[in-house]
């Protein structure tokens, strides 16, 4: 019979990992686990944002949309910073009346954006009502929800032209002769749905609405009168 053969590792050694060399590979596996579930947590915490933050603009836009009409029939477009506590329940550039002929029919309608329970959201309100008729107003409907930033004030003139960060809901371009020119109003509207994170950036929408030429004269004492808020 021929001698048995003996087969030996070619490395020299059979011994298998050291416990440090299993060790460092199971540390470094556990990183790696780490480092991955981590990615994947922000991936899905980013997509979670992006799904709320464009249904807040979806509020927005309708929102928008609805005073984009109304504002382009409109006739006489009064000063946001006219407005008050007495004749909209907000502060001033937080309110907007116009008289307008949506669909030909003339009447006053106003918005205002409220934080009613004071939580830091608020709401993008309208009510509307006949000429020099304001027992006639409807309830205030709620148009969008969760807007933020309600506390934004202007400070000086060129915070309402210039800087961004703090330009209110409404602001009507006042340097247009009234009566002759049509006027510019713009609109911004800031908002964040509950499902974002705290700490991710707040949607912010802003326009410029261009309104009807009011060379015909239409009289603003048709809606200087407003119903109590």
């Amino acid at each position: 019979m021929s001698p048995s053969r003996k087969f030996t590792n070619p490395q020299g050694r059979d011994d298998g990992y050291s416990l440090t060399e299993l060790l460092i590979a199971m540390g470094i596996f556990g990183v790696l686990i780490a480092f991955t579930f981590g990615i994947l947590i922000q991936i899905m915490n980013q997509s979670k944002d992006t799904i709320a933050r464009t249904h807040a603009l979806e509020q927005a836009q309708l929102g928008l949309a609805q005073i984009d009409r109304q504002v382009r029939s409109g006739n006489v477009i009064l000063d946001p910073a006219a407005e008050g506590l007495s004749t909209s329940g907000v502060d001033p550039y937080y309110s907007m009346r116009i008289y307008t002929q949506v669909d030909e029919i003339p009447k006053c309608a106003q918005w205002r954006v409220i934080d009613v329970d004071e939580d830091g959201f608020g709401n993008l309100e309208f009510r509307s009502w006949l000429p020099s008729q304001p027992n006639t107003a409807t309830s205030w409907a709620v148009v969008a929800r969760d807007l933020i930033q309600v506390d934004v004030h202007p400070t000086s003139p060129a915070d309402i032209t210039s800087n961004p960060s703090t330009w209110p809901p409404f602001w009507v371009d006042s340097t247009a002769t009234a009566g002759t020119q049509a006027q510019l109003v713009r609109v911004t509207l800031r908002l964040k749905d509950p499902d974002q994170r705290e700490d991710s950036e707040p949607a912010s929408v802003t326009t410029v609405i261009t309104g009807r030429n009011t060379v015909f004269g239409y009289p603003a004492s048709a809606c200087a009168t407003a119903p109590p808020p």
